[in-house]
């Protein structure tokens, strides 16, 4: 553990990142802190509470907090390590300390997807195609492992065995929602789970706000599918904005409570988004294929339109294609794009204008 130990001693003493920002900026290595007394950490704009338990750190648990994170596999990453993620680096606030199961070198288009943890039919459907559709083209996935479209956004992306990040709002001893204990192993395989909180802090209500400047952080943009006036993925949106990131929202009914915040959103300047082909326009991005595998893919794609004489569900497609569901997803994905399919409910799929 080395160096590591000190900067776990300051996430169990629950130091604010800017605090650690202000410090890392006056000394050269962080083991001094630990050397200074309470008065000059005072003096340096330290609460006495705080500087106290910095004096103190060695009375601090860390001989357990470490065996936890040795038992369970977790990886600690420091802001000054070269695998710390280069956007969340760049937020005004960002987590001097992240606790990783699984893989952070993820691709650097990554776009979170959040919204109300009560969502409708629609919302559900809409979170999971979206993330399915721009984890089959390269997206990383981000969102915060809470129940409804935060949920739905991890296995949309799982489903096409893309890359996923989940952000807690809790240490991993207290996993939450206990539920998404059960999607962990998939998303660890390629992506990750990560939280800047020590592994017994509970799921409190004030950590969730810290929680999404890190979902926000790590994304070039964020995609509000549905939320409340009052909703969580609004703080999500409004951090994202702060951090000079774009937003999108997706339009809804309007006689539900969970499009107020999303049309609230595209009224103060929010991107309206329909397909996945508007969000590559407005980040300017291009699709572009591997050239070893342009023929295959276009022979794929000719055999898909060609059954498509009439509307199919995705698994009949399947059966007749021979397609291997990861290729599968990607190549229904790009024909959206493209504009010559579209999706109908319950996973059907036609050409267009059929």
């Amino acid at each position: 553990m080395n160096e590591n130990i000190y900067w776990i001693a300051l996430s169990l003493i629950g130091i604010s990142p800017l605090k650690v920002k202000m410090l890392m900026e006056r000394f050269k290595d962080i083991k001094e802190i630990f050397s200074l007394s309470v008065n000059d950490l005072v003096q340096l704009g330290i609460t006495e509470k705080i500087a106290e338990k910095i004096s103190k750190w060695e009375n601090l648990p860390l001989e357990k907090e470490i065996d936890y994170i040795e038992k369970e596999g977790i990886n600690v990453i420091t802001i000054k390590d070269k695998n710390y993620p280069d956007l969340l680096k760049e937020i005004y606030d960002p987590p001097f300390l992240l606790y990783v199961k699984g893989n952070l070198n993820f691709n650097e288009f990554s776009i979170s997807i959040v919204g109300t943890r009560n969502p409708s039919h629609y919302g559900l459907k809409m979170a999971e195609k979206f993330a399915s559709e721009l984890a089959s083209i390269g997206f990383t996935i981000v969102s915060g492992l809470a129940r409804g479209i935060d949920t739905s956004a991890h296995i949309g992306a799982l489903r096409v065995n893309g890359v996923t990040v989940g952000v807690l709002g809790s240490g991993f001893n207290y996993f939450y929602p206990p539920e998404n204990k059960r999607i962990e192993k998939e998303i660890i395989k390629k992506g990750a789970i990560i939280t800047e909180f020590p592994s017994l802090v509970p799921p409190e209500k004030y950590n969730f706000p810290k929680r999404n400047r890190i979902i926000s952080g790590l994304s070039k943009a964020t995609i509000v599918i549905e939320a409340g006036p009052k909703s969580g993925a609004l703080i999500t949106a409004n951090f994202a904005l702060e951090q000079g990131r774009e937003v999108f929202a997706l339009p809804g009914r309007i006689d539900t409570v969970y499009s107020k915040g999303t049309h609230k959103l595209l009224k103060d300047g929010a991107i309206l988004i329909e397909n996945v082909q508007d969000i590559l326009e407005a980040l300017n991005i291009k699709v572009e294929k591997k050239e070893k595998h342009m023929e295959l893919e276009a022979n794929e794609e000719n055999i898909i339109l060609k059954i498509l004489d009439r509307p199919l569900h995705i698994e009949e497609i399947m059966v007749k294609t021979k397609i291997k569901p990861e290729n599968l997803f990607s190549i229904l994905t790009k024909l959206q794009i493209e504009d010559k399919i579209e999706e109908l409910p319950g996973k059907i799929y036609r050409k267009k204008n059929f």
